[in-house]
């Protein structure tokens, strides 16, 4: 699988640029879906225009990469580049975006997913960046983590969160038969989730997860490692 580098054949705005960083400091990979049916090109040509993020025009495409529905990889900006993808996030992450406009929670219909080429595409460019970039798979994440609940659609959640499932964890979710909608179930009981049971760590789930981190004296991060799952279901 190749990726196709087109950060100077994309159109760039006249004059604005992005600011830089060193790649050392990257600390996570965030996927994202388009909200429509495009392409990267006409994705970038709205970016360098009058937009939603700036009436001025953005530099360029405002992720690093973009996959096309046909499971081609462009580059689109360098690792080195601040890119606008997701507010406070910017500076220590790497943003990947998918053509298309998927269903997700809220308010968010659109069709059911990414294709079959997008998926391959993901996790090959997801683990080649966690390899080139010495993180590991805690450190991918996707726009709902980040307070945009439909973005980047169920299919690309499920898939984000099932890559995030390291093997301590996982295999303590096997053993003890608990799945994602259990621990919902749990924290809703407990007071602390007032979601729906969907199966998807979203932003209300990680929001609930932190509460009871915090109420329990353990580390604050959202995540669901072995001493907060232990934890949740200790005396049930």
């Amino acid at each position: 699988m190749q990726i196709e580098n087109q950060i100077q054949t994309l159109n760039w705005h006249p004059t604005r640029r992005w600011s830089m960083r060193d790649v050392t400091t990257i600390q996570k990979i965030i996927l994202h879906q388009e909200l429509g049916e495009s392409s990267v090109e006409q994705v970038n040509a709205y970016h360098i225009g009058t937009n939603h993020i700036s009436q001025r025009g953005c530099p360029h495409f405002c992720y690093h990469y973009g996959i096309e529905k046909d499971g081609s990889i462009i580059m689109a900006n360098d690792l080195c580049h601040i890119v606008w993808h997701c507010k406070g996030q910017n500076s220590i992450a790497v943003g990947i975006m998918l053509v298309g406009n998927f269903n997700g929670p809220g308010y968010n219909l659109g069709t059911e997913g990414p294709t079959d080429e997008q998926m391959e595409s993901v996790d090959f460019l997801v683990n080649h960046l966690l390899d080139e970039l010495k993180l590991n798979r805690q450190n991918v994440y996707g726009h709902y983590h980040f307070g945009k609940p439909a973005c980047p659609g169920y299919k690309v959640q499920r898939w984000i969160e099932d890559f995030r499932d390291d093997p301590e964890i996982k295999s303590w979710k096997e053993d003890t038969k608990k799945s994602v909608k259990d621990i919902q179930s749990r924290l809703k009981k407990l007071g602390y989730y007032d979601g729906k049971i969907d199966g998807i760590i979203g932003v209300k789930s990680q929001a609930a997860i932190r509460a009871f981190q915090k109420s329990r004296g353990l580390q604050i991060d959202g995540i669901l490692g072995p001493n907060t799952l232990k934890a949740l279901f200790n005396n049930q």
